[in-house]
């Protein structure tokens, strides 16, 4: 063997020697173990809260397609109009005197619906929150969710009742209640 080739090797096997050095250093730098220097206690910080588990998240889901969601009325002859001034989206239950759901409308900002309806008495509830949070039909605005509801007055045949959806949430039409607060079990 000449001496290049011996220099060669004697390079090679010191440039390795550096980098398993510079490797156990940076591992000494990050290795969550106590260092000898530094013995156990028993002792563990609490976690921070960053690291704390919370509740599993419902991820978000894209905005309905269309208005009328689920049900409506066959060969109904009155109407009921809705109208969403929110700055947000709004997702209806229609529920007749009864308390059974007869219709689900998504309303995104500025949309109306007209929905024709048997004469009857009528329940509207919604909730509303940004769109960018709807998690769909079981969790919708997630805990951005605001939750509404207002008794109509009774719609004759052939009437048509126009509710409108404010910030200030109020109705116009003959009759009913305004819309009032309801907790999320309500909805």
């Amino acid at each position: 063997m000449s001496s290049q080739d011996q220099g060669c090797g004697c390079l090679a096997i010191i440039g390795v020697c550096v980098v398993i050095g510079l490797i156990s250093k940076c591992n000494d730098k990050h290795s969550s173990a106590p260092k000898v220097s530094q013995p156990s206690t028993g002792y563990v910080s609490p976690a921070r809260s960053s690291d704390a588990p919370s509740r599993p998240s419902v991820p978000t889901v894209s905005e309905p397609f269309g208005q009328l969601q689920s049900g409506g009325f066959a060969n109904s002859e009155s109407a009921l109009k809705m109208i969403n001034n929110l700055r947000d989206p709004a997702y209806v239950k229609v529920q007749d005197s009864y308390g059974r759901t007869r219709a689900t409308i998504y309303l995104r900002a500025g949309e109306s619906y007209e929905l024709g309806v048997d004469p009857g008495g009528y329940r509207l509830k919604y909730v509303s929150g940004p769109s960018e949070e709807w998690r769909g039909t079981e969790h919708y605005f997630g805990s951005k969710s605001s939750y509404r509801a207002a008794t109509l007055s009774y719609i004759n045949s052939n009437q048509r009742l126009t509710v409108t959806f404010y910030q200030t949430v109020s109705r116009y039409g003959s009759g009913g209640n305004g819309m009032q607060k309801i907790g999320e079990d309500e909805f």
